[in-house]
């Protein structure tokens, strides 16, 4: 099915076949109306509207297939033989001709026979107008779509033949004939257009070229269409000679009834005593306009009063010049459009409608504009007006309603669940809610309570609804504990709609950060910060593009020498106004706010710039946050910045975190396997502060340690600290893993880690961060420089 409305929408004029779509509906409906006359005529007038039948059937089945073959883009120039392309002419009218005789026959499978018929006469014509069309390619064909195109054609013609003569439902057989003869065509056509296949290949010939193929399937349309209105026509003026009056009262989905000047029933049809549940004894021509009425409201139940009310409103629509239309909504749920068309010297018609089924469907719209589809919430539409209408009002209290981990026990146990979850939770919080408090669905797990009682009365809710959506939730065979987190927030003086809300949600965000499970009320101050965050993320977005980044570089040396190694790449934000920006007051923004990635890809590349310019033996440091490691660009960007300034891989060191190893177990150890294969170094950072395990040193396969400042500061002091201290460098070293001490500020900090045989060292003793240029003299340096002589920037 996929490959044929691929084959539609991708390989074919759309347009076109929308002209073909058009053609084929339109003579479909011509050709059962027409093949319907011929079934009911006269043998004598029988041959005549059979032959007629079968000319406009071929000529539409024929325009649609030439058209739908003049959209068909194979990619290479096209072509027709004219011989063949009039022969499935001729066989498309003489195969339907054959068909209509036969299922017009009036035995039992004769309309089936004949219908297989007329559409074997559409398979021939189709296939014989693909042998007239000439590509330059070689054709294939696969079986298997040519035969479910045959099966198709048969099958559905024959299926529309059987309903138009033997459907159960005489006013809907027409339809359900037009329906399934446009598919057996329609069917057919693009079933076999998918077993069509072209390589395309030079071949010599004459060929179409695309301007005169359209302008060609432009003449066919219209040309086809004639031929289809001329059908229309005739079907038409036969049956408007052939129609009486008796036939359309008898068939009128409206009821009918026409009073006379003298207040009497002259016309009278069948649907009035259905839609008013009368018998035939109730109502009669002749009978008086009251008598009417009154029969009317006998059923209805109506009293006395009631029935000359209706009467005296007959009498005065009758009397005016112009047309009254309304509704009357009986007491058994009818809706009726009654319309009064008043006519000479005081008479009038009375058309009813029966509007019930719309006017539900109305109403059930009118709900579904306005309420969630899955909990029967009103939803964000309807949040919309009532916060307008309670603002206008005065006070009103929000309640932003977050279930906490929802994603999870969706995720986990299916969206059946969750979607049972949340109908069940709707459930808890109208149950707690006052007459005048109202709850929202604002969109996937965000719910939303309003409230006039005031912050009071919320913060009391909010209690509730914690508690209550705390309690398991037991759908079908599984249960979960999600719980939730509230955000409150009291409109003020001046607040709109938009403005509360985002109270709301800054508060929703507070009570998530402090723990979820809980809520927490608006704060004065917390908009102003979010603003004043934003203007934050807005200068870093702005940072990134004018250049406003720095590389500092903090020196690495190998004890015991003391010899320079490498340098750590630490990231700077030089503001316009705030100064030297240190990395731990944006990184968490940037990670926040999505431009860490960004950030990350210029620091690596600016990073492997300034590498590439020192000596070989140096190597870089460069910091990776855990949003980082997330990305699926970071071996990208390390690779790009590698290639551009020809560094190789192995003078790069990246440095994680043990929290991101935590954090991301499982996708970190493919992304460092392929950082690994390509030969970059890995270093955990901060040691022995986060989540340490030696299972991670085995797993990822770390090439370095880097202890921790804080065990360094606390070294000579705590007994603890260089216990852990000890106990890495000696674990270290065991399993051939480079280790680097951070944060060394004093010289007998510096001897006892030579004692312990630490492999490299950094801090303020060594040196402190330095800027480009420093480090580029600090790396060019004529002699060996000791702590003392090296360049220093605060």
């Amino acid at each position: 099915m996929m490959t044929v409305i691929g084959c539609i929408v991708y390989e074919h004029n759309l347009w076109l076949v929308l002209v073909a779509a058009v053609i084929c509906g339109s003579g479909s409906w011509a050709m059962v109306r027409l093949f319907l006359r011929a079934a009911n005529a006269r043998a004598t007038e029988r041959l005549a509207w059979i032959v007629l039948s079968a000319f406009l059937t071929g000529a539409s089945i024929w325009c649609t297939h030439f058209v739908a073959m003049l959209g068909y883009e194979p990619g290479v120039p096209v072509a027709f033989d004219p011989v063949l392309t009039i022969v499935s002419l001729l066989v498309a009218m003489v195969g339907s001709g054959i068909g209509f005789w036969i299922a017009a026959g009036g035995r039992p499978m004769a309309p089936a026979i004949g219908g297989a018929i007329v559409g074997l006469a559409i398979v021939v014509m189709h296939y014989t107008g693909m042998l007239a069309y000439r590509v330059q390619g070689i054709i294939a064909w696969d079986r298997t779509y040519l035969i479910a195109s045959v099966a198709i054609s048969c099958v559905l013609a024959a299926l529309s033949m059987h309903a138009a003569m033997r459907g159960r439902n005489e006013a809907l057989r027409p339809h359900f004939a037009t329906g399934f003869f446009f598919l057996s065509i329609i069917g057919l056509h693009f079933t076999g257009m998918t077993a069509f296949e072209v390589t395309p290949m030079r071949i010599d010939g004459s060929f179409s070229n695309p301007e005169a193929l359209n302008a060609l399937a432009f003449a066919v349309a219209c040309i086809g269409l004639a031929i289809v209105a001329s059908g229309f026509a005739s079907s038409f003026i036969d049956n408007k000679a052939r129609a009486t009056a008796a036939d359309a009262l008898s068939n009128m989905s409206n009821g009918l009834t026409v009073i006379s000047s003298s207040g009497h029933i002259t016309l009278l049809n069948e649907r009035v005593r259905e839609l008013f549940r009368l018998q035939e004894s109730d109502v009669w021509i002749g009978m008086s306009l009251e008598a009417f009425i009154d029969a009317i409201g006998a059923r209805a139940g109506w009293d006395a009063p009631r029935i000359q009310r209706v009467v005296a409103n007959h009498r005065t629509w009758f009397g005016v010049d112009h047309p009254t239309r309304i509704e009357q909504h009986l007491d058994d749920g009818l809706i009726l459009d009654i319309c009064c068309q008043p006519v000479g010297r005081g008479g009038a018609i009375l058309t009813y409608e029966d509007v019930t089924e719309a006017r539900n469907g109305q109403k059930t719209i009118a709900h579904m504009a306005f309420h969630d589809a899955l909990t029967g919430l009103k939803n964000r539409r309807m949040f919309a007006q009532s916060m307008d209408a309670l603002l206008a009002r005065g006070e009103v209290t929000m309640l932003m309603i977050d279930l906490d981990r929802f994603k999870d026990v969706n995720d986990r146990l299916g969206h059946a669940f969750g979607d049972g979850l949340l109908k069940e939770a709707a459930e808890r919080i109208e149950a707690l809610l006052r007459p005048e408090e109202e709850a929202f669905r604002l969109g996937g797990d965000e719910l939303a309570v309003l409230s006039i009682a005031g912050p009071e009365r919320a913060e009391a809710l909010a209690r509730d609804l914690v508690v209550s959506l705390g309690m398991p939730f037991e759908i079908g065979l599984h249960a979960a504990t999600i719980g939730c987190s509230i955000g409150i927030a009291t409109a003020c003086a001046g607040d709109d709609a938009s403005t509360v809300q985002k109270k709301a949600d800054l508060a929703l965000y507070a009570a998530k950060n402090a723990g979820r499970g809980r809520f927490e009320v608006y704060r004065e101050g917390m908009l102003e910060h979010e603003a004043s965050k934003r203007v934050f993320e807005q200068d870093l977005a702005e940072a990134l593009a004018l250049g406003q980044l720095e590389l500092w570089y903090q020196p690495l040396f190998c004890l015991p020498e003391r010899r320079l190694v490498g340098f750590e790449a630490l990231v700077r934000w030089r503001h316009p106004e705030r100064g030297l920006v240190p990395p731990s007051e944006f990184i968490p923004v940037a990670e926040s706010c999505g431009l860490i990635s960004s950030i990350g890809a210029w620091v690596m590349d600016e990073a492997c710039r300034r590498a590439a310019q020192w000596p070989d033996d140096l190597y870089m440091s460069i910091n990776v946050s855990a949003v980082q490691l997330r990305s699926a660009t970071l071996s990208s960007h390390l690779h790009q910045a590698l290639t551009r300034h020809r560094l190789p891989a192995s003078r790069i060191e990246l440095e994680i975190t043990e929290t991101a190893i935590v954090e991301n177990s499982e996708h970190l150890a493919v992304v460092l396997a392929g950082l690994r294969a390509i030969g970059v170094r890995i270093a955990m950072d901060d040691f022995g502060t986060g989540y340490s395990s030696l299972a991670h040193l085995r797993e990822f396969k770390v090439d370095r340690i880097k202890i921790d400042r804080s065990f360094i500061a606390a070294y000579a002091s705590d007994d603890g600290s260089a216990a852990i201290v000890r106990a890495v460098l000696s674990m270290a070293g065991q399993l051939s893993i480079d280790t680097t001490a951070e944060g060394i500020e004093q010289e007998d900090q510096l001897h006892s880690l030579i004692e312990l045989g630490c492999g490299t060292a950094q801090g303020y003793l060594l040196g402190r961060p330095l800027e480009a240029g420093a480090a580029d003299a600090l790396v060019h340096a004529d002699q060996p420089s000791g702590p003392q002589a090296l360049p220093s920037v605060a």
